[in-house]
């Protein structure tokens, strides 16, 4: 999981009477009421008690995020973990929040972390109910970063306010350090954040919020028992990979140049000729396609040139091709390594000459149609066996354009099931329907073997299934949560040495397929040795 990928709607839940954060209830509270509160505070108890009440209220806030964002999901590393922090507290309103930098030495503990906070909303609510301050007041603000912070690398965190627009600043920036890196700089400060125990609280708190949240799943699970293609306009676009070929895609759109894409079964081949052409200048123009690798020789050659009347049985009458009726346009070959010697030699003609001939005739015709083929095939080795010409393949890729797989493109995946989301929203008439928080995890880490297509399959087969408007990991299909469970069960610390190495050696042996002198050699141990643990991993699973 990455700190880009929070979504404010997957992550607070509303019903009547009840906004929560997972498990975590939460009040909606308005700045000018928190400003009033303020005012009170400072007129009772005094400027500075105030401050320290209302920064250690701030770290509490920001150590119960920071304990939910690590029970919740399972980070990319502990960098998106920290920057997780300033994009849920702007989720939640308190500003629009930037990372300007952030540096972190987990072996040796050293931290140091900066951040810039637009139209904070605890300056605006110290200036409307108190004026111009002579010292930075975002007190709230500057607790939670370091209560986060704090929760995140296990040692003190202390930000510090540098500017803030309730004393006139333009915006307001803080900078966090380790206890260790402020040195004796951090003194005057401290007093304002020392508090009780406030993370052992916390993580009571969440293991609590843990248990609950596994037993509402498995109440959810039981209830379930009891009852038992896209445009890529409308898609947010992050994978720097994916991105490269779309500007390929949209510059050759210009051109009228024969384009080949390539890329595994699902990963939108279709979808992005068609893109291709609603660029181009053909736009207007039929966009035709066919997968030549779903018919026969015969029917596909009549499909795509035509044929005459009493050319073959049931050629009941003249007939244009595809290639006809594309005319100005442009025709999408879909799986075109799966074609005949005959039908390459035809289309090398449509592609040098401009023109095809009938099934029957002998007259050819004049076409102008673009050509865009797709593959899931190695032409390459196609060509060094024989079985693909190599002129026509040259003809074919002026440009060409390799569609990585959803695995390469991790970034891309949240956003594509929430595009599939939408659709299946209107699509099946639902009145609402979301992700939840707890299936994230599963889309990102399943490798997706049948790519987009699977991904969009997925999503239909949890909005079918999902009871309540939104989609917890209980509604995808087992496969995606069974490999986030393998995954924390074999990263599980409590394990012991014995159980980790029988898993390793079960994983080994599913690489090899079973071959065991293989596996033995792979862990480098003798055979007797593996048949030895081997039996001890029959004996476990027997228990």
């Amino acid at each position: 999981m990455r700190a880009e990928d929070l979504k404010l709607e997957e992550l607070i839940q509303f019903s009547n009477g009840l906004v929560s954060l997972q498990g975590r209830r939460l009040i909606i509270q308005g700045v000018r009421s928190m400003a009033q509160f303020r005012r009170d505070l400072i007129e009772m108890v005094g400027q500075d008690q105030a401050r320290r009440i209302l920064t250690r209220f701030g770290y509490f806030w920001g150590q119960a995020d920071a304990a939910g964002m690590s029970r919740i999901f399972d980070w990319e590393n502990t960098i998106e973990w920290l920057k997780a922090g300033p994009v849920l507290h702007m989720l939640q309103g308190a500003a629009r929040v930037e990372v300007e930098s952030i540096d972190l030495n987990e072996a040796a503990g050293g931290f140091v972390m900066r951040q810039i906070w637009h139209d904070s909303a605890e300056s605006a609510g110290h200036v409307a109910e108190l004026g111009r301050a002579k010292e930075p007041s975002c007190w709230t603000m500057i607790g939670y970063a370091s209560g986060y912070a704090s929760y995140c690398i296990g040692k003190s965190v202390y930000f510090v306010e540098d500017k803030c627009r309730s004393k006139g600043d333009r915006h307001c920036s803080a900078v966090g350090r380790d206890i260790d890196s402020w040195g004796d700089e951090i003194a005057q400060h401290l007093h304002y954040f020392r508090a009780e125990d406030i993370q052992g609280k916390v993580r009571k708190l969440t293991e609590r919020l843990g248990k609950q949240q596994r037993e509402t799943a498995r109440h959810r699970r039981q209830l379930k028992m009891a009852l038992r293609g896209p445009s890529l306009s409308s898609v947010e676009v992050r994978s720097r990979a994916f991105l490269k070929v779309l500007a390929l895609a949209e510059r050759a759109a210009r051109f009228d140049t024969s384009i080949l894409i390539t890329g595994e079964t699902g990963v939108g081949k279709e979808v992005l000729a068609r893109h291709v052409h609603d660029l181009s200048p053909r736009a207007k123009r039929p966009f035709v396609a066919i997968n030549c690798g779903a018919l026969a020789e015969t029917l596909l050659e009549s499909e795509l040139f035509g044929h005459k009347a009493g050319s073959f049985t049931g050629a009941v009458a003249d007939r244009a091709g595809l290639f006809e009726e594309a005319q100005k346009g442009a025709v999408f070959l879909d799986e075109i390594g799966d074609v005949s010697q005959a039908i390459q030699l035809k289309l090398l003609r449509v592609l040098q000459e401009k023109e095809i001939t009938r099934v029957g005739e002998t007259k050819p015709r004049k076409v102008d149609v673009r050509v865009i083929a797709a593959t899931n095939r190695d032409f390459e080795k196609a060509i060094r066996e024989g079985t693909f010409r190599e002129d026509l393949f040259y003809r074919l890729q002026v440009i060409r354009l390799e569609l990585p797989p959803l695995r390469e493109r991790r970034e891309d995946i949240l956003p594509l099931a929430r595009h599939f989301v939408k659709k299946f929203t209107k699509d099946l008439g639902l009145g609402k329907l979301q992700l939840g928080a707890s299936c994230l995890d599963s889309l990102l880490e399943y490798p997706w073997p049948g790519n987009i297509r699977e991904l969009m399959n997925a999503i239909e087969h949890a909005a079918v299934v999902c009871t309540d408007g939104v989609i917890q990991a209980e509604c995808l299909p087992s496969k995606l949560t069974q490999v986030v469970e393998q995954r924390k069960t074999r990263h599980d610390p409590r394990r012991s040495l014995a159980e980790v190495q029988l898993q390793h050696i079960k994983d080994v042996l599913k690489l090899t397929g079973g071959n065991r002198t293989e596996a033995a050699r792979i862990l480098q141990i003798g055979a007797a040795t593996l048949y030895r643990k081997l039996n001890l991993l029959k004996e476990r699973e027997e228990e």
